[in-house]
């Protein structure tokens, strides 16, 4: 009788104290809702922070993590819905067939250099031959390019941190692979696909857009990407006075040449749920409700960002 009874009770707690059985009967509200991962996404949901917390009647936490960090957080429903700049992969769509991709916009990314280079625009060709070393001086890609001194004219390479989604964006439009040098910050890149040598010319990293941004201001002879809409956010302000936006095969980004498919460098920015979830996916159809009203989209859209319906 008594191993019995401590059975029961043994029940009772599991089925008391199971998060997945309490989080069936908790009302989405009772805690702030954490969104996590691309930082690109980030921009974008900071900018309508507001009507996404009016719309909640809640609290909302945005976190910066990229997009690799997101993806695995939601996966393991450690926060209430994803954020990413790419498409899940195939094996991380296998992994975890339970999540839910669902594409809010359109962005791309954009490589930006110093204004005092004169040069506004490269090839897709240059820009891979450029991160693989193999074009190492800007004076040879310009006639227009002012002289410079060897040391400013040395090409310094500066890139996304590879867990981000852009970075992986970034090398399948360029169809380059990378290896990451033990104990350092650096990487480098090849042609993906091939036995080639991995180039000898080092890439710096960096994790958010401002620090690419200061990085071109600064260093004369530096080139960095990242994402469109957030350096249009910047258009007339003086901290990009010194940047110039680069056309890629004489397209120059914008919401029109993103929206026609004539700049080819576009990425999807996507929130991604839980199924698995009740309040993942709660929370994930209340803000696609919510991204979709005219207001929002009218928002998104002046940011620099192509809302999706």
């Amino acid at each position: 009788m008594l191993i019995h009874s401590l059975k029961i009770l043994t029940l009772t707690a599991i089925f008391t104290l199971s998060p997945r059985l309490v989080a069936l009967e908790e009302p989405v509200n009772a805690k702030p809702i954490l969104i996590a991962g691309s930082t690109t996404v980030t921009e974008l949901l900071v900018e309508i922070k507001d009507e996404l917390r009016n719309g909640f009647g809640n609290s909302i936490q945005i976190r910066p993590m990229g997009s690799d960090k997101g993806i695995k957080a939601i996966a393991d429903n450690v926060i209430d819905v994803g954020s990413s700049s790419r498409y899940l992969t195939k094996i991380e769509q296998e992994k975890w067939p339970y999540l839910k991709q669902i594409v809010i916009a359109q962005d791309a990314l954009a490589f930006f250099i110093n204004s005092s280079l004169n040069i506004d625009n490269l090839t897709s060709n240059e820009l891979r031959s450029i991160y693989q070393g193999k074009i190492n001086t800007w004076s040879s890609l310009s006639s227009k390019t002012p002289k410079l001194s060897n040391k400013n004219d040395e090409i310094l390479l500066f890139s996304k941190g590879t867990h981000h989604g852009s970075f992986d964006v970034f090398l399948e439009f360029l169809e380059l692979d990378y290896i990451k040098d033990p104990d350092t910050s650096y990487i480098r890149l090849k042609n993906a696909g091939n036995r080639g040598l991995f180039s000898n010319q080092r890439v710096s990293l960096y994790d958010h857009f401002n620090q690419a941004l200061g990085i071109v201001q600064r260093i004369p002879n530096a080139i960095a990407y990242d994402s469109y809409g957030a350096i249009s956010k910047l258009e007339d302000d003086r901290r990009i006075n010194k940047v110039t936006l680069l056309s890629i095969n004489n397209v120059k980004p914008s919401k029109e040449t993103i929206e026609n498919g004539d700049y080819e460098f576009v990425r999807p920015l996507i929130l991604i749920v839980n199924t698995q979830s009740p309040r993942s996916k709660l929370i994930g159809e209340k803000l696609v409700m919510l991204l979709k009203s005219p207001q929002v989209q009218a928002k998104m859209s002046n940011q620099g960002y192509l809302a999706v319906n």
